[in-house]
């Protein structure tokens, strides 16, 4: 099984949270940062490191609030952990930056954007239990 690690990037708001968005390379759809572990570095680790590449951001991952999504790619099965991430700095230039939109919007346009239904129950999901 192949494993990957992303992180689910909120801008902390007075009222709601803000989510951060990116492209992918290949098909332009709006995804979360994620990425095969990288050696050396713990899952979480490693999708704190791609949210940097990815998203162009810093911050503190929280290991207690994550999603897991299981799923089929080119006839492999992948597990996908998904670990909130809140935002503490927005860099203006990153890695993969011409490569990746980024898109800095509200919750509920998030889900619109998502064309993965699971990866929009993790959205609901870890940013719900910011509210515990």
């Amino acid at each position: 099984m192949r494993k990957r690690y992303g992180a689910i990037c909120y801008v902390r708001g007075k009222k709601n949270d803000d989510v951060i968005l990116v492209t992918s390379r290949r098909s332009k759809n709006w995804i979360f940062p994620k990425g095969r572990k990288i050696p050396g570095m713990s899952g979480p680790a490693s999708a704190k490191r791609e949210a940097y590449e990815e998203a162009g951001v810093l911050g503190s991952i929280d290991k207690r609030r994550k999603f897991r999504i299981l799923s089929e790619q080119d006839g492999a099965k992948v597990e996908l952990m998904l670990y909130a991430l809140r935002v503490e700095k927005i860099l203006k230039r990153w890695p993969e930056a011409r490569c990746r939109n980024r898109l800095i919007i509200s919750r509920s346009k998030a889900e619109k954007l998502l064309e993965c239904p699971d990866t929009v129950r993790a959205l609901r999901k870890v940013l719900e239990l910011r509210k515990r």
